[in-house]
């Protein structure tokens, strides 16, 4: 998948005495409409190409959330500039649903992962999903879930 667009926010999160808690790797290629909620921790390190999204409980300080899933049903790669377009309308019309307001009105921002050529044609990755994502404005940490925030 390509991540773009996404602001990258650095920071440890702490929970109690136990010291931070780490993102759990789960491969970007397998996600579907159960990946709808999760939440994700970038990091600076975080390459423009992931397959695997940094999955960390949304109680926990976290970079982004999943808020959309689009499975592409073409069979041949369309490009990546057409996905960006469809990306682009499908995270927009999808934003005000799941978080309650506008993208135009809100104090977050959105953006999406979509899949790359290699992963689309590798029948072992076999990634045609676009994942639609959220995150705080001003590239601050988010807590809890987006879903309903009406921020």
């Amino acid at each position: 998948m390509v991540l773009l667009g996404v602001l990258v926010a650095v920071a440890a999160a702490c929970s109690g005495s136990d010291g931070p808690v780490e993102p759990k790797n789960e491969s970007a290629s397998k996600a579907r409409e159960d990946a709808v909620g999760k939440c994700l921790r970038f990091d600076e390190a975080t390459d423009v190409q992931v397959q695997d999204l940094p999955v960390i409980p949304c109680t926990e300080p976290h970079t982004h959330e999943i808020y959309f899933v689009e499975l592409n049903p073409e069979e041949v790669y369309p490009g990546f500039e057409k996905l960006e377009d469809q990306a682009r309308l499908a995270c927009l019309t999808a934003f005000d649903d799941y978080v309650g307001r506008s993208a135009f009105d809100s104090s977050l921002f959105y953006s999406w992962l979509v899949p790359t050529l290699d992963g689309w044609n590798d029948s072992k990755v076999d990634d045609r999903a676009t994942l639609c994502v959220l995150g705080a404005g001003d590239g601050s940490l988010l807590t809890g879930t987006m879903k309903g925030a009406n921020i």
